[in-house]
């Protein structure tokens, strides 16, 4: 890597262009987010361009954009014909660097779009993963996880994120399963309208089931996996002759038994450390909070068990 691949990442002053000069070869490293979008164009509505469109001048006469889709498409929308940009000399190389540089502030991009330009420089570009670590300042197993999380998809998976249908942060969850095994989970994601949290639960089952239970999680999961705790139900054998108070509390440590093994099996399979500093941060402070509230409980159950307490 030499030192005119690094980019600077400064821009020119501001000017404006006519919107049909502007070409996205960029796009499809980005993920389409309608929700965003529609944000966007009620703004530029309202507000008028608040923000100028970051480009690059690759080669003469073509201005691709980095940085401002939301902007561009609402303007198009809006029936706008010029809008007011900056421009970067950078490398093509470097284009794709910028454009995480030019988010990550404001996290405005996410996981999987790191993953996609990361992809990007290794299969079009031909940068190995240390080059790669270089260009982008992170380290080198960033690159590799960053990766992985593409490889590991399957092809209908990585369509559906790209095009919005699919929300991104159910593409890490989706890459946790063989991509042979991600046709089944995309169904039911789509039929049952899983959110995040839902479908780690899923994949979580998945992963320590035996095979023959899969179909069965599949086609019900909201039944064999995430049904509410109201619908626990104790055998007939536990809760003959039990009245109605004995029978919830029964229920409510078999709610906490379910949640105790599915932290387990979460923590399990998940390596803080591909998370964000912060994030791994955050995680580990969750943690020690919910101990405290485990160590609450345990001395609880002891007492109603009848054993006596640990020693100190």
């Amino acid at each position: 890597m030499t030192a005119p691949d690094i980019p600077p990442f400064v821009a020119q002053e501001t000017k404006t262009i006519a919107l049909s000069a502007i070409s996205e070869r960029f796009a499809p490293l980005r993920i389409a987010d309608p929700a965003a979008e529609r944000t966007m164009l009620h703004s530029m509505k309202k507000y008028g361009q608040l923000t100028p469109l970051v480009i690059c001048r690759i080669a003469a006469g073509e201005q691709e954009l980095l940085d401002g889709f939301k902007r561009l498409r609402a303007g198009r929308q809006l029936g706008l014909k010029k809008l007011a940009v900056r421009n970067l000399d950078v490398s093509l190389r470097a284009c794709k660097a910028a454009m995480l540089q030019l988010n990550r502030v404001g996290r405005a991009i996410c996981g999987m779009e790191e993953a996609l330009v990361v992809h990007s420089l290794s299969h079009e570009d031909g940068l190995n993963q240390v080059e790669i670590a270089l260009l982008l300042g992170r380290h080198k197993s960033w690159v590799c996880r960053r990766l992985a999380l593409i490889e590991r998809l399957s092809d209908e998976a990585q369509q559906s994120i790209r095009l919005g249908l699919l929300p991104a942060s159910l593409g890490a969850e989706l890459a946790r399963l063989q991509r042979c095994n991600q046709e089944g989970l995309l169904a039911a994601i789509g039929k049952y309208r899983l959110t995040w949290r839902e479908t780690r639960q899923v994949v979580a089952a998945l992963l320590n089931k035996p095979r023959h239970e899969h179909e069965a999680i599949l086609r019900d999961p909201r039944r064999a996996v995430l049904a509410p705790e109201e619908d626990l139900v104790l055998s007939p054998a536990e809760e003959q002759g039990l009245s109605r108070q004995p029978r919830q509390l029964l229920r409510r440590l078999l709610a906490l038994e379910r949640s105790c093994l599915e932290v387990t099996l979460l923590f399990s399979s998940t390596e803080l450390g591909q998370f964000e500093a912060f994030e791994e941060q955050r995680v580990r402070k969750g943690c020690a909070r919910t101990l405290v509230s485990l160590g609450h409980a345990q001395e609880a159950l002891r007492e109603a068990a009848g054993e006596a307490k640990p020693l100190p």
